[in-house]
């Protein structure tokens, strides 16, 4: 039988292939923070819903979707956190590659360890913390960068 903290992990993770912002903040509590990780690749502060939503409106204007593929997922009911590594594949947008690469270098896809708080109930997600695939993080940002210029 399927947790409702596992239901509520599987639609955060859900909301990655639509790059819908309504529907990421509509699982996180009001006071819900994403927290990237580790410091070696200096990522932003911790996000609030506002900056989240943000972050994921830019991550559409030049990925069409990133969809996550859940490697293994575990539950720590004392906690009320659900822990999942998994991977996933940043599709851009067609029109902002560019010839100067190839297709499969456009293909990105990482590497992730996600760690979701539950509130009480296990139906919003108080807090995200999200390890980064350090070297692939690398190249993710050079392919956006790329991307936004061909914009």
């Amino acid at each position: 039988m399927t947790s409702t903290r596992r239901n509520t992990a599987v639609a955060f993770f859900d909301t990655f292939k639509t790059l819908s912002v309504q529907d990421a903040i509509s699982i996180r509590t009001p006071t819900c923070r994403h927290i990237f990780t580790p410091a070696s690749i200096s990522p932003p502060p911790p996000l609030d819903n506002a900056q989240f939503a943000a972050h994921i409106s830019r991550l559409k204007e030049i990925i069409a979707s990133f969809p996550v593929t859940t490697k293994e997922i575990s539950e720590d009911q004392e906690k009320n956190q659900v822990i999942i590594w998994a991977t996933a594949q940043a599709e851009f947008h067609t029109e902002l590659k560019d010839a100067g690469i190839s297709d499969e270098e456009w293909a990105y896809k990482g590497e992730y360890v996600f760690i979701l708080t539950m509130d009480e109930t296990g139906q919003k997600i108080d807090r995200v913390v999200e390890f980064l695939d350090s070297k692939a993080t690398e190249r993710l940002r050079e392919l956006m960068a790329r991307a936004r210029a061909n914009k």
